[in-house]
């Protein structure tokens, strides 16, 4: 027993177990990550679908509108510079309507899972312009 005890002592058993169980951590993790579908169908826009929750929801007065100070959110391509086309989870739009960030926005109320799920597919699909 005395053997036992003092061989899992040693640095370098500790270093095997350390290293097994984060190999093991980083396999289960790997696993839980899977790419969306992106729908085929329908289509959506910025000028037909996007658009319209932006306005009413950021940019408005005092806030992210034409008239307001710092980011205008009101152009496609205003827009653009906060949306990484394809990549929901790297588009700073995304995270931030959806608490992702620790700047959460819009700050007077959330959106209604509709309007998130609306711009999430909208990334997905390539964040169209028409």
């Amino acid at each position: 027993m005395d053997e036992i005890a003092q061989f899992l002592d040693t640095p370098i058993h500790y270093t095997r177990w350390y290293q097994a169980g984060f190999m093991a951590i980083v396999l289960a993790l790997s696993g839980c990550r899977n790419s969306p579908e992106v729908p085929l169908a329908p289509v959506l826009t910025f000028n037909q679908d996007v658009q319209s929750i932006i306005l009413n929801n950021c940019a408005t007065t005092g806030c992210h509108d034409r008239n307001g100070e710092g980011r205008r959110l009101v152009t496609y391509t205003e827009v653009m510079h906060y949306v990484t086309p394809d990549k929901p989870y790297q588009s700073k739009l995304f995270n931030v309507i959806t608490r992702l960030s620790f700047n959460r926005m819009p700050p007077k109320g959330l959106m209604s899972d509709e309007q998130i799920k609306v711009i999430y597919i909208w990334v997905l699909q390539g964040a169209k312009e028409n």
